[in-house]
């Protein structure tokens, strides 16, 4: 089955996933971790949350790979083909065809994919687009707060001085010191208005 668990920024998406794959592993199941390469926030192939969780990616993603083809390629090099269990980060980056390509495999795999549903300017990303037409499963990782206190539902890109930012590409890397992403409110993210 594919799954899709999506979360504004903030709402600890990549430490559920980190925390579920461990929790799978120490059962004995056969684990993938997977990531888009764009996302470089850290490392090429290290799944980072900002809680302090992060682990190793077995695969990591270019635009034209095939999900399939890398699964195999792993399976080669673990000498075994029996993996269960796909868990990818950041999958608002992957193509739509890549998320087509796990819808299929999704009848032998458990295949769990985290990521945002829109990006800073409300908009969908396409890797987003397709899992919300395609997964099985389709769940709001919940628990993110707007600076007010009502739920954020907005992903928001600020500057170092915190000005909201709703113009630009639709991809740049967080890297805290010149942009970075917070969750807020449609109110507050309408007004652009970032704290209190």
């Amino acid at each position: 089955m594919l799954h899709f668990y999506y979360g504004v920024m903030g709402s600890s998406k990549t430490a559920m996933l980190l925390m579920q794959r461990y929790n799978y592993m120490q059962l004995g199941l056969k684990v993938a971790l997977v990531k888009p390469a764009i996302d470089t926030r850290i490392s090429v192939n290290t799944v980072y949350s900002r809680v302090g969780l992060q682990a190793q990616a077995e695969i990591v993603l270019e635009k034209g790979h095939s999900i399939r083809e890398q699964l195999n390629w792993l399976a080669v090099q673990h000498a075994h083909s029996d993996f269960q269990y796909v868990f990818v980060d950041e999958a608002q980056f992957l193509t739509e065809a890549q998320v087509l390509e796990m819808a299929d495999m999704a009848d032998d795999l458990e295949i769990f994919c985290y990521g945002l549903k829109t990006d800073f300017m409300g908009n969908f990303f396409p890797g987003s687009a397709a899992l919300l037409r395609w997964a099985e499963d389709v769940q709001e990782v919940p628990g993110s707060l707007c600076w007010c206190g009502r739920k954020a539902t907005m992903n928001t890109r600020v500057d170092g001085k915190g000005n909201v930012i709703k113009q630009g590409e639709q991809v740049l890397i967080d890297n805290q010191d010149e942009i970075r992403y917070i969750g807020l409110c449609y109110r507050h993210w309408r007004e652009g208005k970032s704290h209190g």
